[in-house]
C-alpha cells in the first residue's frame, strides 16, 4: 500500500513549493511569513504503514541500546508561529486556526483574500489537495484483517509463550513496552533493555514478523485489486503534484 501513498521525499517536494508560494501570497498583504520547518518527521515512520515498528520494534541492535525508545527518530512537532489577527485571517481564510471557524472578510487593506486563505492558494497552485484517506483505510483495514488471520494468531501465542520463557507475561507485541520501566527523566533503562531485546528475540524465533509481513501482504494484494482504479488515480495525482512541485 505504500505504494499508493506520499513517501517521504515526495512530501518535502511539495512542502517547499507550497510553502514558497504561501509566502509569497502572504508578503502581497506586507506580512512576512515562516513557515514552521518540514524536515524533522523521520522518513521510516512517515507514512501510515510505519514500516519499522508496524509489528513492534524489531531491530535487535537498537533494542539493546534504545529499548523502545526511538532515538533519533523521535519527533516533535515544531511550534506554531505567533501571528496576528490579520495574519491568521490572510493565511487561513478565517478568524481563527481551528476547524469550523467563521470565515474571515474578504478583503484586508482592499486586497482580496484567496478563498481559504494563502495556505489554500499554495496548495492549489502545485495541485497539492490529496485526498490520501483511502490508502491509509485500507492500510489500517489489512493491518487488523491480518492480525486476526489464524496463521498470525498462533505466532502472536507463540510469541506470548516465548517471553513467559524469558519471565515476562504479556499478550501482544504492542503491550510488551508496559512491563519496561523508564530511567530517571525518561531514560533508557537495563530493564527497558532487556525487555525490548527479549521481544525481538521472542519475534525471530517464532518468525513472527516474516508471518505477519506475508499474510498482511496477501491481504493487501486483494485490497488493491478492489480498488485498483481509486488507487491508481490517487498514485497519479500524488506523482502530478511532485511534478509541479519541483518544476
Amino acid at each position: 500500500m505504500s505504494a499508493y501513498m506520499e513517501n517521504y521525499s515526495q512530501r518535502q517536494t511539495i512542502d517547499s513549493a507550497v510553502n514558497r508560494f504561501t509566502r509569497d501570497c502572504m508578503a502581497r498583504f506586507g506580512f512576512s511569513y515562516s513557515p514552521p520547518p518540514s524536515d524533522g518527521n523521520p522518513a521510516s515512520i512517515y507514512d501510515d504503514t510505519n514500516m519499522v515498528r508496524r509489528y513492534g520494534i524489531t531491530d535487535r541492535e537498537s533494542a539493546s541500546k534504545l529499548g523502545y525508545h526511538l532515538g533519533s527518530e523521535s519527533y516533535t512537532p515544531p511550534p506554531v508561529p505567533r501571528m496576528s489577527a490579520a495574519e491568521v485571517a490572510v493565511l487561513s481564510g478565517h478568524v481563527e486556526m481551528k476547524p469550523g471557524a467563521p470565515e474571515a472578510p474578504p478583503t484586508l487593506n482592499g486586497i482580496p483574500i484567496p478563498r481559504e486563505g494563502c495556505q489554500r492558494e499554495g496548495l492549489d497552485k502545485v495541485g497539492a489537495m490529496l485526498d490520501t484517506t483511502l490508502s491509509g483505510r485500507l492500510d489500517s483495514e489489512s493491518f487488523d484483517t491480518s492480525k486476526a488471520a489464524p496463521q498470525v494468531q498462533a505466532a502472536l501465542g507463540q510469541w506470548s509463550s516465548c517471553m513467559a520463557g524469558k519471565g515476562y507475561t504479556v499478550d501482544l507485541p504492542e503491550n510488551a513496552f508496559r512491563l519496561a520501566p523508564a530511567g530517571g527523566s525518561g531514560a533508557v533503562s537495563s530493564a527497558e533493555i532487556a525487555v525490548a531485546v527479549a521481544d525481538v528475540d521472542c519475534k525471530e524465533t517464532v518468525n513472527l514478523v516474516g508471518i505477519w509481513f506475508e499474510t498482511e501482504s496477501r491481504v493487501q494484494q486483494g485490497l488493491i485489486e478492489k480498488n485498483q482504479l481509486a488507487l491508481t488515480e490517487l498514485r497519479d495525482r500524488i506523482n502530478a503534484a511532485v511534478k509541479a512541485a519541483a518544476r
